[in-house]
This record gives C-alpha cells, structure tokens and sequence, in this order.
C-alpha cells in the first residue's frame, strides 16, 4: 500500500489467514466499517459432557488425523482446531 491510499482509506487494515488447503495464505481486507445489525456467530464453547459421548472421540481423531497441507507447525495445529471447531459447533446442541 502506498502513503496516498492509506491516507484516502485510513480504517483498512490487511491481515494473513491461516492457509487451510492451499499452499498460498489468504489476505482479509478490513474495511473498518461496522456493519449494522446484530451479528448471527454463536461463539464456541466445549462442554465437558461431550467426553462423555463415545461418538466425540471417534469424530474427533478422524479429524484431527486428516492431513494438512502445511509445514509449518504452528499452521498445522491452527488448521486441525479450525476443523475441531468447525464441526462441534452446534453438535452438542443436537445431540444432547
């Protein structure tokens, strides 16, 4: 970015993703804009009853142990909890 176009757009930011599949990191362009309204994303949070359930454990290493493409450790452990996270999101509510 240039002085001129910071100064046109002074609340955008850029920032690198974690690479999931490919072998080139995503950039997120913030505009700095909040949108109105209230926001649909439901925060995750694990509860402790799900290590009760024998159908956690199988789901959960049958995506931890899929592979990565990545070498970069700290890239690797961010994509497998995105994954984790991706599909007990809302699992406990159906399934308890």
């Amino acid at each position: 970015m240039s002085f001129d176009w910071e100064d046109l757009f002074p609340l955008v930011t850029v920032r690198k993703l974690v690479r999931d599949t490919s072998d080139h990191n995503p950039l997120l362009l913030d505009t700095g804009c909040v949108k109105p309204g209230p926001s649909h994303n439901r925060e995750f949070r694990f509860e402790l009853t799900w290590l009760s359930n024998e159908d956690f454990y199988v789901k959960a290493k049958k995506i931890w142990e899929q592979p990565v493409n990545s070498k970069d450790p700290i890239d690797v452990l961010n994509i497998k909890l995105k994954r984790i996270k991706k599909y007990f999101k809302g699992w406990g509510s159906h399934s308890f």
